[in-house]
């Protein structure tokens, strides 16, 4: 079963308190996204990052369960890092379509 489909645009959303330096406007080192709006399906992995393949797997299973279509925007949040794989969490979303 294939979890990806073939082409996903990623961002990759951080929480910003100050400039970058050396980074200008425009430059497209670094660029404001907007996350687009509506329905999703989420599940939250708990444990390594590397083990993070079964929880995405969980997520198309259910949406082909409940015959919902995955649109082409997904986030993967990482909670507090943790020396401790076990700790950590990561929450896993996907745009319905």
């Amino acid at each position: 079963m294939s979890i990806a489909p073939a082409i996903m645009p990623i961002d990759f959303g951080v929480e910003v308190t100050r400039g970058f330096a050396g980074a200008s406007p425009g430059s497209g080192e670094v660029a404001c996204v907007t996350t687009p709006a509506g329905e999703a399906a989420q599940v939250v992995h708990c444990g390594p990052y590397d083990q993070m393949r079964g929880a995405h797997a969980v997520l198309h299973q259910w949406c082909a369960a409940n015959k919902r279509r995955i649109g082409m925007h997904s986030l993967e949040i990482c909670g507090d890092w943790s020396d401790d794989p076990v700790k950590l969490e990561t929450t896993i979303q996907y745009l319905l379509l």
